[in-house]
């Protein structure tokens, strides 16, 4: 059965059909492979992860799958973003700091000499070539110029999904949960030493569950226009029967 030229999964394995596998995840599966497929099945793993598998690190796999599904999202409804590229910048800039003798190990240079002791000069003021002055400055420029353009992208992707009748400030409360939410996935998806029994499994849930909601926020125009939606779960159901 074809939605909008895309073939989904409409009969997964039957491990996947159990209990927890409600109507509402698989319109959310259903939805996300018509977005995108591959978040499709990070969004199955975490969902065997959260109530099937118990593996190590599982507190951090949910997470970061949770954390590329944002943020692939708001690729897929508005195009890839520009990116600073920070790697290239510091590298040109490290090797035009090395050229002029600049050192690396927080030291000064001797920038000036005290005639009357014949020692370095104890102004706190260092001299930098005006070339490595335009690379420093085009760094931070470029660094702070990104935040606000990304806070700007999250109300359009919540002003596309959500309601394109919407003001960008009617939406703020769900943008900041949002943001909130991915401050703590990106917080919990890098490894920062702890194991899985020393982060909190209800402030998991807690996330998992606003993720979810937010799914199906963004899902429900979806849900509403597609009639097979139904007979696609019906077909999947009948399958264990």
């Amino acid at each position: 059965m074809e939605l909008n030229g895309k073939q989904p999964e409409s009969n997964p394995p039957k491990d996947i059909l159990l209990s927890h596998w409600t109507d509402d995840r698989r319109k959310r599966q259903i939805w996300l492979h018509e977005e995108a497929p591959s978040l499709a099945e990070l969004y199955e793993s975490a969902v065997r992860l959260r109530f099937e598998i118990q593996i190590p690190g599982r507190v951090r796999l949910i997470a970061h799958c949770l954390r590329e599904i944002c943020n692939r999202l708001l690729n897929v409804k508005l195009g890839q973003a520009s990116k600073v590229e920070y790697y290239n910048l510091i590298e040109n800039m490290a090797k035009n700091w090395e050229n002029k003798s600049f050192t690396i190990d927080g030291s000064f240079p001797e920038v000036g000499i005290n005639s009357q002791t014949n020692l370095p000069s104890s102004s706190p003021d260092i001299f930098i070539p005006r070339e490595l002055y335009r690379e420093i400055a085009y760094i931070i420029k470029e660094h702070t110029e990104k935040r606000p353009q990304f806070e700007k992208r999250i109300g359009v992707f919540f002003a596309e999904c959500v309601s394109k009748d919407a003001l960008v400030e009617e939406l703020l409360p769900q943008v900041n949960q949002w943001k909130k939410m991915s401050q703590w996935l990106v917080k919990t998806a890098h490894d920062n030493g702890k194991v899985d029994k020393e982060y909190k499994e209800d402030e998991l849930l807690y996330w998992f569950d606003i993720f979810e909601a937010f799914l199906s926020t963004f899902a429900q125009d979806f849900y509403n226009t597609t009639d097979e939606i139904d007979d696609i779960l019906e077909e999947a159901n009948s399958s264990t029967a």
